[in-house]
C-alpha cells in the first residue's frame, strides 16, 4: 500500500506511478473540503466518485437538463431498490441515450481528475488489494489521457484566476465580437451572456465543462471585449445537489463502502441519522449498511492478538490531517496492548473506534503486530483487507 501527502508526491507523479506500476485499487485523495476516489484497473482510469456536488452525476443531468430534481429524486430512490447504476437507469427507461450518458460520464470523470492537478496538499492512499463489491461502468482510460490536457488546463486555471475568481461571477460584454472568427461552441456562449447569467450558469445551458466558459471569457477579457460583475449575494443553488436528501447521502456512503473507505461510509451514515432520524426509510437504510460495516470489521485480522503500533513517527504525525478524534486514538496507541485493550479507553461507539483504526491502516499510520500472548516477541505483518 503507498500513502503521503500531495505536498512531497504532487499528484501527476502520483497518477504516473500507478500506471507505471499497472495497479489495481482505489486512490483516495482527501483534501480541505473534498474528498475523491479514482478506481484503477491494471493502471487504467476506470470510474472516479467525488463528494464535492458539483462532480456528481446528478449536477450534469440536471443543470443541462436531462432530468428535474424531483426526476433525480424518484430515479435515486429506484437506484437503491434496483441496485442498478444510475446513468443504466435513464438509458433503459428511453430518457436518454447511451453517447449521452457515456459523454457525461466521461465528462464528470475529466472535470474531477483534473480538478486534482491544481491540489498543492492532500492526503492520500490506495486501497489495493480489493476489487470493488459492485460493478462501475469501466472507462478504462489511460492516465496519459489525463495528465496532459489536466496540466494544460491547471496552467490556464492558474493564469484565469487573476482576472477571474470563480465561477460564480457575471460576464458582460463590453465591445462588439467578430462572431465570425468564432466556433460553435463558443456563439453557443457568446449568446448566453447577457449580463445576468453567471460563467456556471452559461456551462449548463450550453452543456459544456465550466473550464471552457472561463476560458473563453478570460481570453475575451484580455482582448478587451468582455467586463465581468461580482455574483449576487443570494446564494445560488447547485443543481442536482439533493444534499438535503437522504437519499443521495446513502448513494455515497454505499460508494465509499464499495471502494473500501468504510470509515467514510460510517461518518454518512451517521449524518443520515442525524439529518433524517425522523424518516424511518432513511434510518433502515443506515442501519443496514451498518451492519454490513460490523461484517466487515468481523472480517478483518483486527483480532484479539492483534497489537497496534505507530508505523510514523509523532513528528511525521503532526503533519497529518488528523481529527480531534483520531488523535485521540493515535494518543491510545503504544505497541504494547491488544485492540481489545485500547476500545475500552475510547470514547464513543466500538464499531466508529475499530473504523477509525481501519482508516489509520489505509493511511498506513497504524500498523499492527500479531502475537499470542502480550510481551512475547511481536512479528510485523502487512495489514490486508479481507
Amino acid at each position: 500500500m503507498i500513502s503521503g501527502n500531495l505536498r512531497s508526491m504532487p499528484f501527476a507523479d502520483l497518477m504516473q506511478w500507478i500506471a507505471m506500476s499497472q495497479k489495481s485499487g482505489t486512490l483516495v485523495v482527501k483534501g480541505r473540503r473534498f474528498t475523491k476516489k479514482i478506481l484503477f484497473r491494471q493502471g487504467l482510469v476506470d470510474a472516479v466518485t467525488s463528494n464535492n456536488p458539483r462532480e456528481h452525476l446528478g449536477y450534469y443531468l440536471v443543470g443541462w437538463g436531462y432530468i428535474s430534481e424531483e426526476e433525480l429524486t424518484r430515479l435515486l430512490s429506484q437506484q437503491q431498490t434496483q441496485k442498478v447504476a444510475l446513468g443504466e437507469l435513464l438509458v433503459q427507461s428511453g430518457r436518454m441515450t447511451r453517447d449521452e450518458v457515456d459523454r457525461i460520464i466521461r465528462i464528470k470523470t475529466e472535470v474531477t481528475i483534473y480538478d486534482l492537478m491544481l491540489w498543492e496538499e492532500g492526503e492520500f492512499f490506495l486501497l489495493d488489494e480489493d476489487a470493488p463489491r459492485r460493478e462501475f461502468q469501466g472507462l478504462a482510460l489511460p492516465v496519459d489521457h489525463f495528465l496532459f490536457e489536466g496540466a494544460r488546463q491547471a496552467d490556464e486555471t492558474r493564469r484565469i484566476r487573476e482576472l477571474i475568481p470563480d465561477a460564480s461571477y457575471i460576464p458582460t460584454i463590453v465591445q462588439a465580437v467578430d462572431e465570425a472568427s468564432l466556433s460553435p461552441q463558443q456563439l453557443a456562449m457568446l449568446w448566453e451572456i447577457n449580463g445576468e447569467q453567471s460563467l456556471e450558469t452559461i456551462a449548463l445551458r450550453c452543456r459544456v465543462p465550466v473550464f471552457e466558459v472561463l476560458s473563453f471569457v478570460y481570453h475575451g477579457m484580455r482582448a478587451g471585449v468582455f467586463g465581468l460583475k461580482p455574483p449576487p449575494e443570494k446564494t445560488t443553488r447547485i443543481p442536482g445537489a439533493t444534499g438535503a436528501s437522504w437519499r443521495e447521502l446513502i448513494r455515497e456512503a454505499e460508494n465509499s463502502f464499495t471502494l473500501g473507505d468504510y470509515y467514510e461510509a460510517y461518518k454518512q451514515l451517521c449524518t443520515v441519522r442525524e439529518r433524517f432520524g425522523s424518516v424511518g426509510e432513511a434510518v433502515e437504510h443506515a442501519n443496514a449498511l451498518e451492519q454490513r460495516l460490523e461484517a466487515e470489521v468481523a472480517r478483518t485480522s483486527l483480532g484479539s492478538e492483534v497489537i497496534l503500533e505507530l508505523a510514523l513517527s509523532i513528528q511525521e504525525i503532526g503533519y497529518l490531517n488528523c481529527s480531534p478524534e483520531e488523535g485521540f486514538v493515535l494518543s491510545r496507541i503504544n505497541g504494547l496492548y491488544t485492540l481489545p485493550q485500547i476500545l475500552p479507553l475510547l470514547p464513543g461507539p466500538k464499531l466508529k473506534n475499530q473504523l477509525i483504526i481501519h482508516n489509520l491502516m489505509q493511511r498506513g499510520i497504524v500498523k499492527i503486530q500479531e502475537s499470542r500472548a502480550v510481551g512475547k516477541r511481536e512479528t510485523s505483518v502487512p495489514f490486508r483487507r479481507p
